[in-house]
C-alpha cells in the first residue's frame, strides 16, 4: 500500500463500554468483544454485588422517596459503612443514584440534601436531556466536579453523593463508587442497557488489590428494588456469570492496616540501595560466534515421512493409508531467520535482527553440523527443521549470550525506608495484632508465616519486626533460574536487642528460585552492612525446622538453624 498510494493505513478506532444500540443489540463493526465476565475474572474491575433488602416493598405513591424509600436508606446505610471503612485510607467513598427521569432525581437530591444530614451540601445534581446526555449548560461544572470527586480534600470537592438519570452517558468513570442505588419506574419505553446500571462503579478503588468479597474489598453494591434485580439477571444471563448476593443489613468487613502512632518505638528503617544489578545494551561488536563450541550433528540422506490411515469406524479397519514427506519451510534461510527472532526474544535484545542474524547463520553453516555445509542442501534443510536442533540452537545461543545484557556495579546507599512513612491500606490476609510490630496487624500469607510472627513477638531478645509488604516499597533485584531480572520481596524485617538487623524469607516449600534469591539477599545484607555500618543478615527459615524446636530467642534460632538455607 505503501509503495502503491504513498501513504500507510488510516485507521479510527472506538472503545466502549456498552457497544450497542438502545434495543440492546450489538453494532456490526465490533471486532473484539471483551466481556464483563472476562475483566471479573482477571479481577481487572471491582466484583459487583447484589445487595438485598429484605422485607422491602414498594410503597404505592407517586413521590419516588416514599416509593423507594427502603432502597434509598439502604444505600444511604451501606455508604456509611463504606465512609467510616475507608476513611483511615484517606479515601473517600461515592453513592450513586440513578433515577429514571430529571424530575425523579430532583425529588432524591432535594431528600438527601433535607433529610440526611451528613449528606447536606455534599450531593451533586446532573441533569440529562432526553437522550441521556449531560446538558451543555452543565457539562463543564459536572465534567470538573466528576473528575475530582474522589479527592477526599473537601475544599477542593466537597461531593460525596451522585444524583443521575439511568442513562447518565459522559464523564462518570470514577474509582470511588462503592454503593450504586437504581431506581426505576419501568413504564419508560427507553431500553436501559444492563451495563450502564452498574457500567459507572467498576474501575477498582484499590488497583494492586483482587477484589475480596469477605473483605470488601474493590465490591461495588447495586442496591434497588425488584426491577433493578430484573435489569441485573439480564446481564447474568448475558455474560454467563452469577454475581454473588449479600444482605445489606450485615455489617460491613473491611481490615485496614496502619501505623499505631502508640507503637512508634517499634519502627524500622531499611536502607533503599542502589541496584547491583543494571540491564545494558547488548553489545553486538563483542559477540564472538567462533567461541561458541560444536555441535557436530550428522547429516543423513534421509527425507522426513508422515503416514495417514483411514480407518472404517463401524469395522475398525484401515481402509486408506498415505505416506507423504513432511511439510518442511521452503529454505534454511527463512528457519535460521526464525530460530534469530527466538533467541532475541528469549534475551530480551530488541532491534538487532540485522545484526544478530549474520551471526547465528555462520555458526549454523561451519559449527552445527559435522561439517561445513551449504544452506541449500536438502538435507540440512530437512535436519534444520526438526524441533530437536531448533531447542539446541536457541539454548546454545541464549546460554552463551544471556550475560551479556546485565552488568553489574558497586551499590549505594540513596535513602531510608521508614515503616512508620508506610500509608494505611486494606488486605484481605491473615492478620495478628502483634505487640513489637509498629502496625496494628502483622500481615500473614499463610499460617507458618502467622507462628512465625507469633514467635517474633515474644522472642526475649526482639526489639521490633514487621512483616514485608508491597506498600512499604522494599524489594531486591535478582536474576532468576532462567537469568531474567525479578524484584524479591523477602518476608520479614527484625531489629534485635543487639541493634541488629535481619531480614527473614520463611519457606514452607521450596521452588526453583530460592537458591537465586537467598543468594542475592544474602549479598545485599553484605552491602548494607558495609555502606550503613550497621549489622544486616539474611536467613531463610524453612518450616520443617522451624516446627521441630521451640525458640526462646532469635539467636538461638540462628544459632539452631545456621547450617539451612
Amino acid at each position: 500500500m505503501v509503495s502503491q498510494y504513498g501513504k500507510g493505513i488510516n485507521m479510527e478506532l472506538d472503545f466502549s463500554a456498552t457497544p450497542k444500540t438502545e434495543n440492546g443489540a450489538l453494532f456490526p463493526c465490533i471486532i473484539v468483544d471483551f466481556s464483563l465476565k472476562q475483566a471479573i475474572e482477571m479481577n481487572i474491575v471491582k466484583s459487583p454485588l447484589k445487595g438485598l433488602v429484605k422485607g422491602a416493598k414498594e410503597i404505592a405513591s407517586k413521590k419516588t422517596v416514599e416509593r423507594y424509600r427502603a432502597w434509598i436508606d439502604a444505600g444511604i446505610r451501606r455508604w456509611r459503612e463504606y465512609k467510616d471503612k475507608l476513611k483511615p485510607l484517606s479515601k473517600k467513598s461515592v453513592l450513586f443514584f440513578q433515577c429514571p427521569e430529571n424530575e425523579e432525581a430532583d425529588e432524591i437530591y432535594e431528600y438527601l440534601n433535607s433529610a440526611v444530614p451528613d449528606l447536606k451540601d455534599k450531593v451533586l445534581l446532573i441533569p440529562t436531556n432526553s437522550t441521556g446526555e449531560v446538558k451543555k449548560a452543565d457539562l463543564s461544572k459536572a465534567r470538573e466536579f466528576a473528575k475530582t470527586i474522589d479527592d477526599p480534600d473537601p475544599e477542593k470537592n466537597p461531593y460525596e453523593a451522585i444524583v443521575s438519570t439511568m442513562m447518565l452517558n459522559e464523564g462518570w468513570d470514577v474509582r470511588n463508587v462503592n454503593v450504586i442505588v437504581g431506581l426505576r419506574s419501568y413504564t419508560s419505553k427507553r431500553k436501559v442497557l444492563p451495563e450502564q446500571v452498574i457500567g459507572r462503579g467498576l474501575r477498582k478503588m484499590f488497583l494492586e488489590e483482587d477484589a475480596n468479597v469477605d473483605e470488601s474489598i474493590n465490591i461495588l453494591e447495586v442496591i434497588g428494588p425488584p426491577g433493578l434485580m430484573d435489569i441485573l439477571e439480564e446481564l447474568e444471563t448475558q455474560e454467563g456469570i452469577k454475581f454473588a448476593e449479600f444482605d445489606t443489613g450485615k455489617s460491613l468487613n473491611l481490615t485496614t492496616i496502619y501505623v499505631d502512632e502508640n507503637k512508634l518505638d517499634k519502627d524500622i528503617e531499611i536502607p533503599v540501595l542502589s541496584p547491583r544489578i543494571l540491564l545494558r545494551e547488548f553489545q553486538l561488536e563483542v559477540v564472538e560466534v567462533d567461541k561458541l563450541p560444536p555441535v557436530a550433528i550428522p547429516l543423513e540422506n534421509k527425507i522426513l515421512e508422515m503416514e495417514y490411515v483411514a480407518v472404517d469406524m463401524l469395522k475398525g479397519m484401515e481402509i486408506i493409508k498415505r505416506k507423504w514427506d513432511l511439510p518442511v519451510p521452503q529454505d534454511s534461510k527463512s528457519v535460521i531467520a526464525y530460530y534469530t527472532d527466538q533467541i532475541l526474544k528469549q534475551l530480551k535484545i530488541r532491534g538487532a535482527f540485522s545484526n544478530f542474524y549474520p551471526l547465528v547463520k555462520k555458526y549454523v553453516v561451519e559449527k552445527l553440523f559435522s561439517e561445513k555445509v551449504d544452506l541449500d542442501d536438502p538435507r540440512v534443510l530437512y535436519k534444520l527443521s526438526t524441533p530437536e536442533v531448533q531447542e539446541l540452537l536457541t539454548r546454545l545461543f541464549v546460554e552463551a549470550f544471556k550475560d551479556m545484557t546485565f552488568i553489574e556495579k558497586e551499590p549505594e546507599k540513596i535513602y531510608y525506608i521508614r515503616l512508620s512513612d508506610t500509608p494505611p491500606f486494606p488486605s484481605s490476609k491473615m492478620v495478628y495484632a502483634a505487640d513489637r510490630c509498629i502496625f496494628n496487624y502483622v500481615l500473614c500469607d499463610n499460617d507458618f508465616e502467622l507462628d512465625f510472627a507469633k514467635f517474633l513477638d515474644r522472642a526475649e531478645d526482639v526489639l521490633a519486626f514487621s512483616k514485608i509488604v508491597p506498600k512499604i516499597g522494599f524489594f531486591v533485584e535478582y536474576r532468576d533460574s532462567d537469568g531474567n531480572l525479578k524484584l524479591y520481596y523477602p518476608d520479614f524485617v527484625t531489629l534485635t536487642d543487639k541493634k541488629e538487623h535481619l531480614i527473614v524469607e520463611t519457606k514452607g516449600r521450596e521452588d526453583i528460585d530460592v537458591k537465586h534469591k537467598d543468594k542475592r539477599m544474602k549479598l545485599w545484607c553484605e552491602d548494607a552492612t558495609k555502606i550503613t555500618k550497621s549489622k544486616w543478615t539474611f536467613m531463610r527459615i524453612n518450616q520443617e525446622d522451624f516446627e521441630k524446636y521451640r525458640f526462646k530467642s532469635i539467636q538461638e534460632l540462628i544459632s539452631t538453624l545456621k547450617d539451612v538455607g
